[in-house]
């Protein structure tokens, strides 16, 4: 994933519509997720939900993570996703 996750945390425009790049970095997130099966972080099909309500405690399927992220949005700070093993480069 790109540097830049500003898109975590604007769910609506400007208008108050559902903003179409937080809907295009959920997928992106997604497939992140759950593509890393060889690490324990995704397990039977499920991964930690890393919605504002869950707070990754909670193991969920693909759809209902989805779901909570959408209707909750995700972790306050939550731009580098530790608890997905993400490789962290810093200069």
């Amino acid at each position: 994933m790109g540097e830049d996750r500003s898109w975590m945390y604007h769910r609506r425009d400007e208008m108050g519509y559902w903003n179409n790049e937080f809907n295009v970095g959920i997928e992106i997130f997604l497939d992140f997720a759950f593509s890393q099966t060889n690490l324990m972080f995704c397990v039977k099909n499920m991964i930690r939900c890393s919605c504002s309500q869950c707070w990754n405690r909670e193991w969920h399927h693909r759809r209902k993570v989805q779901s909570h992220l959408i209707r909750n949005g995700f972790i306050d700070g939550y731009f580098i996703w530790k608890k997905r093993e993400e490789i962290i480069h810093r200069k």
